[in-house]
């Protein structure tokens, strides 16, 4: 390996900082820490508190039991609605118990978790308005949020970080199709996050719990009902400084219109303040590609028009699946467009063609962490259940996202991974016998003797608490 000379200046800044470097380090020493380290956001990254670029990987899921498949049962005596009670929640949360350690063994550091409305809507309320699905709030209750948060969603944020999961947190529902600015929906997520961040756990768990402001925004104007480029930044700021003035000092990712495909607007009128990044969805079809139009190139410079904000701050795709097609009727997506028929996932796409350009928009920007759009896109739930381990969804389909998934997560796992908020930032001098000086280590990997600092190997390394690559 070539090597670089070091002047005697930096030789004693690096005498005095931690010295990370690529010299056999062991994937024992690589994520995996508990208690989950803190993050905040600096500049397009999303950092430790050393300083080292995070990037994050794993699901989505919601405490449903229609959407859990029925492999959780609670106390049901009127109808469906009624598994959604206090003593229904120790089913729910020993369900996903066992989720969360499949996902721990598939290398998930992220879990998307959905406020779910099952749990804060009031059944005996009667349903008003014309939206329809969970874009209908009219049965919204505060009350049955402020009850079910410190019982059921907040224990599940928990179990998650205890199997090494960062936590982000989507509202219940999703967005009505036309929104502006001071409409009764910006009302309700004004209110849900108000009551969320008056939680007092959730203010303790800032560096490990972030906040996704709303889920699929289609189409949103300003409060006069006109084409606004800063219709978005009005929308979403009064929740970002109501959620600040809680005292909750987490990452809150903002959406995008066009169902969190369209970030424009926020080039020139982005969310203001501390530890913003962006919420985008990706499936096949997107930021023109798909398995029948695959070029790498030109997905990778369609998503940055679409979403410029990635090159100032850290991005998370909340939502992406695909499977390949296969006989049988298909549905219509979000944008009408007609889908085929696949093994079970929301698009239809295949590893070696779309999620190929996929894959390498993530790696191309460098910044892009990601959630799948359920734990069955990754894992072979029923064989989790039965047997303890985590295999791929889809049979390991290899042209599926289970098993395209899983190994690149494997394989993410030991890069741009979070270090201990308490982790040394000091070499550590370690007197051995066989050498006249001090040899410095970090956790048990040798680095050498301070003699030898002037001529290291290049590779990245934390200087003054920064990330810098020396060549």
């Amino acid at each position: 390996m070539r090597t670089v000379s070091i002047n005697a200046k930096m030789k004693k800044r690096l005498l005095s900082t931690l010295i990370v470097a690529f010299l056999g380090c062991s994937a024992t020493v690589a994520q995996g820490v508990k208690p989950l380290p803190t993050l905040h956001t600096e500049g397009r990254w999303l950092v430790d508190k050393h300083g080292n670029h995070v990037v994050l990987h794993g699901v989505m899921d919601t405490p449903n039991v229609y959407f859990n498949g029925d492999r959780w049962q609670g106390t049901k005596e009127r109808g469906w609605w009624d598994h959604y009670n206090e003593a229904s929640v120790g089913y729910c949360l020993d369900y996903f118990d066992k989720v969360f350690d499949g996902l721990e063994q598939a290398k998930c550091n992220v879990f998307r978790l959905h406020l779910d409305p099952a749990w804060t809507n009031d059944p005996d309320k009667q349903q008003t308005g014309t939206e329809t699905g969970e874009a209908n709030i009219s049965r919204f209750s505060e009350e049955r949020l402020k009850t079910f948060l410190p019982i059921l969603y907040l224990p599940l944020a928990e179990k998650a970080m205890s199997h090494g999961m960062y936590v982000v947190v989507r509202p219940p529902g999703v967005c009505p199709q036309d929104l502006k600015v001071g409409d009764y929906y910006q009302d309700y997520l004004m209110t849900v996050w108000d009551i969320f961040t008056q939680q007092p756990l959730v203010k303790q768990l800032a560096g490990q719990l972030s906040i996704e402001l709303a889920n699929e925004p289609v189409r949103l104007k300003n409060a006069e009902g006109k084409e606004d480029p800063k219709a978005l930044h009005d929308y979403f700021q009064p929740i970002v400084d109501k959620i600040r003035a809680n005292g909750f000092t987490g990452i809150i990712w903002a959406p995008g219109t066009g169902w969190q495909s369209n970030y424009k607007s926020y080039k020139n009128y982005p969310i203001e303040g501390d530890n913003i990044g962006y919420a985008v969805h990706d499936y096949t079809g997107w930021y023109g590609c798909s398995d029948d139009t695959p070029d790498p190139d030109n997905k990778i410079r369609n998503f940055h028009q679409s979403v410029p904000v990635v090159d100032v701050a850290p991005v998370i795709i909340t939502e992406v699946d695909w499977s390949p097609e296969k006989p049988g009727a298909g549905h219509y997506n979000e944008h009408g467009d007609y889908v085929p028929a696949n093994y079970g996932t929301w698009s239809t796409g295949s590893t070696s063609k779309w999620g190929k350009a996929f894959k390498a928009t993530l790696d191309h920007f460098g910044n892009i962490s990601m959630t799948l759009s359920g734990t069955g896109c990754l894992i072979d739930i029923d064989k989790l259940l039965a047997t303890g381990k985590a295999e791929p969804a889809f049979d390991g389909l290899e042209e599926a996202c289970g098993k395209a998934c899983m190994d690149w997560y494997a394989a993410y796992y030991n890069v741009d991974w979070p270090h201990a908020d308490d982790e040394e930032t000091g070499l550590i001098p370690v007197v051995e016998r066989s050498e006249p000086q001090p040899v410095y280590t970090l956790q048990g990997v040798r680095v050498g003797t301070s003699d030898k600092l002037g001529t290291l190997p290049s590779g990245i390394y934390l200087i003054g608490g920064k990330k810098q690559i020396i060549r």
